[in-house]
């Protein structure tokens, strides 16, 4: 099929989702309730359903399958919008990697980052991505937070330097908050905590370091999206976007994008679109236990069909409107402005 563009979409346009998006139904409670498909093999899916930009972490997509995936997603169209390093899967990483009170597990988790920088320069991507993971603790006084911290600014460091010694400017960085999941406590769990981070970072590869918001783990934590979207467009951080719907302050759901809070969906595109948000729209959506194989794609079509609808809607939002109901203190009446440009014909 073709591939979704947003219209008037300013600097990388089309859609992309990650391969781990069309996985096998496992969650916490229950195994795979599908057969799993070979990771290279989910990249004509993405190519099929749609998307210009494919993702994956470094245990999907590993190092020495990157070549055959470069030259697999530049046959079918595909770009790489960004990598990411797992320390969250494996039993190493139980208690963090980069904060582990285990100098052991600080090096291999270290290591693992490095081969990251490597591997996302030979898939093509510009973006590569760290969420928090198990960086956190369970137990209070677990681990020395002060400590803690001083090895997350250390690490990054590392990495940021790494990466401008060998690769010059050609990747950024773009962290991902999380509140909470899979550690009860969780270090960088919201925008304000990266933003701190990245300013304690050397000077020389701030410019390096952003983030990659998601609105379900904004809403988990009972924070308002569209203003984390707005401060880190305010700071000039907003790296990378990851979109899907939550359904309150429940588990990470990763439902479609548009299926919870259309109006406030509406509203963010809003926001994207008066910001000239330039980088690369993406998908962080779950294919639920229930659907079949056959309709593995079903998450991505429908979040893309929401997303396009709801962002031509967004363009034509008046602004001067929005103004007049700001300067004329009708907050209300500008929220009724907004329902109809969302429901009316």
């Amino acid at each position: 099929m073709s591939r979704y563009e947003l219209k008037n979409k300013v600097g990388m346009n089309g859609l992309g989702a990650g391969v781990w998006n069309i996985g096998p139904g496992n969650d916490p409670f229950g195994g795979p309730t599908r057969d799993p498909i070979p990771m290279l093999d989910r990249l004509p899916m993405l190519a099929e359903a749609g998307m210009t930009y494919y993702e994956a972490h470094d245990v999907e997509i590993t190092a020495e399958m990157a070549p055959a995936a470069a030259k697999l997603a530049r046959k079918l169209g595909l770009k790489c919008a960004m990598y990411t390093p797992s320390f969250f899967a494996a039993p190493v990483f139980k208690d963090g990697a980069m904060t582990s009170n285990d100098p052991a597990v600080r090096k291999l988790g270290m290591a693992n980052a490095l081969k990251a920088v490597d591997t996302t320069i030979v898939l093509g991507a510009k973006t590569m991505v760290f969420w928090n993971g198990r960086e956190g603790f369970d137990f209070v006084l677990a681990k020395n937070g002060r400590d803690a911290f001083k090895r997350l600014v250390d690490g990054f460091n590392a990495v940021g330097h790494y990466a401008k010694k060998n690769y010059g400017t050609k990747i950024k960085f773009a962290i991902e908050p999380k509140p909470n999941e899979p550690r009860a406590n969780m270090y960088m769990a919201n925008v304000g905590e990266v933003l701190y981070l990245i300013s304690r970072l050397d000077k020389e590869i701030q410019p390096l370091f952003g983030l990659n918001p998601e609105t379900a783990h904004s809403r988990i934590a009972g924070l308002d999206y569209i203003w984390d979207i707005e401060l880190c467009l305010e700071a000039g951080k907003l790296f990378h976007i990851h979109l899907n719907a939550q359904d309150g302050q429940r588990y990470d759901q990763d439902l479609p994008f548009g299926y919870t809070e259309p109006l406030k969906d509406l509203a963010l595109l809003v926001v994207l679109q008066d910001a000239k948000y330039a980088g690369p729209v993406c998908f962080d959506v779950k294919a639920p236990r229930v659907d079949d194989p056959k309709n593995i794609c079903d998450i991505l079509e429908v979040s893309s069909n929401n997303l396009m609808w709801l962002w031509d809607r967004a363009l034509k939002v008046d602004r001067k409107k929005i103004e007049q109901f700001r300067k004329a203190n009708r907050l209300t009446a500008l929220s009724g402005y907004l329902a109809q440009c969302l429901y009316g014909k």
